[in-house]
């Protein structure tokens, strides 16, 4: 692995000030040819290990797990990485969960969310980035994304983790008087308790289900 976790999370503190704040996306891109790496911190003698789990399939591939060598004192963290690479051009949504094998997924600790946008060919490395928006407890902040009704397509959201609430929905149509025209959406949500938390979202037709989506946001949350 070319070198040790550095600051793969940004971290954009969100300031309680009585307003909500609009959330930062955890987005990254690379060229199909390119080489991408994505790291991050694990203890495996807790038995806890991150997973890596990404869609749609096809867009990226060749998921090589690496290790490095955990420092010498008892119990120390160690990195986990993944080497990749895409076979097209496309979105793609990257999700990580923390959980023991033997209690499966459905018993994850902690997430992490990333989406990838893999455009062009451009031949070289690339490290992925998890941005983290640190929050404190009971802050409120919001997400607002564009959607076009007329075309059947839709945001819906799932939340990874136990520490984030929605508390409304706003839907505010365009007034341009085009026609087609897309509205913004803008979700609020609240702090309920501490830990790590995701949202994902995917943007697809209803009656074609989450696995058509052609389009993802995700957005990774600290509640301190």
């Amino acid at each position: 692995m070319k070198k040790a976790l550095i600051a793969i999370c940004y971290i954009a503190l969100i300031i309680t000030s009585g307003l909500a704040i609009e959330l930062k996306e955890s987005a990254n891109s690379m060229g199909v040819t390119d080489l991408a790496i994505l790291e991050i911190q694990e203890n495996p003698s807790t038995g806890y290990l991150w997973h890596i789990f990404a869609e749609p399939t096809g867009v990226l591939r060749n998921f090589l797990e690496e290790h490095s060598a955990p420092s010498m004192m008892p119990g120390a963290p160690s990195v986990k990485g993944w080497i990749m690479t895409a076979a097209r051009e496309g979105k793609a949504l990257i999700t990580l969960r923390l959980f023991r094998e033997w209690e499966g997924e459905k018993q994850s600790i902690d997430f992490r969310a990333l989406t990838v946008d893999v455009t062009g060919e451009e031949k070289g490395q690339v490290d992925f980035n998890i941005l983290i928006n640190e929050v404190s407890l009971g802050s409120t902040f919001t997400v607002t994304l564009e959607e076009n009704a007329s075309t059947g397509y839709s945001w819906q959201y799932q939340i990874l983790g136990d520490g984030i609430s929605e508390i409304g929905k706003k839907v505010l149509a365009d007034d341009s008087g085009k026609v087609g025209a897309p509205s913004k959406v803008t979700w609020t949500f609240q702090a309920v308790d501490g830990g790590n938390s995701a949202i994902v979202f995917r943007y697809f037709r209803s009656w074609e289900g989450e696995k058509s989506a052609v389009d993802y946001k995700a957005y990774n949350i600290c509640v301190r």
